[in-house]
């Protein structure tokens, strides 16, 4: 049963802190990240990235790639797909073989979002126990 003090209260306004405008993360570069993060979301993909990375030259032929992993070559090549779609590698095709290189924008573009400071790794400011109940 609800007491008299409860009937006679009146509602009171809430605010929510909502993040920065500059920290929050528009629509297209959140588009932008989530397909980088998809296409970077597989254990072999990651290893592909990194090898061409630091292949001589920043560049790597498929035969040299395949040598690296014990699978067959049109799963490879789907990997490969994948992170050239993202436009985290660029293909070019040389006689029968396909180079590939790393291109940095991207891995960039994911930098900023995840760097401290950044919008998806900045640590919202702690409340003490105070400020928090001040607020509601």
């Amino acid at each position: 049963m609800a007491s008299a003090d409860s009937r006679t209260r009146k509602p009171i306004a809430v605010t929510l802190l909502m993040a920065e405008p500059a920290a929050v993360v528009d629509p297209g570069d959140a588009e932008a990240a989530a397909k980088l993060f998809k296409a970077l979301s597989d254990p072999v993909r990651i290893r592909l990235l990194s090898l061409v990375r630091y292949s001589p030259g920043g560049e790597a032929c498929f035969c040299d790639l395949a040598e690296e992993f014990d699978m067959p070559q049109p799963s490879l090549s789907h990997h490969l797909r994948v992170l050239v779609s993202a436009g985290v590698l660029e293909r070019e095709r040389r006689g029968t073989w396909s180079w590939y290189r790393v291109v940095p924008e991207p891995l960039e573009t994911l930098e900023s979002l995840l760097r401290p400071g950044g919008p998806l790794a900045d640590r919202p400011a702690r409340l003490s126990v105070a400020e928090r109940d001040a607020r509601c």
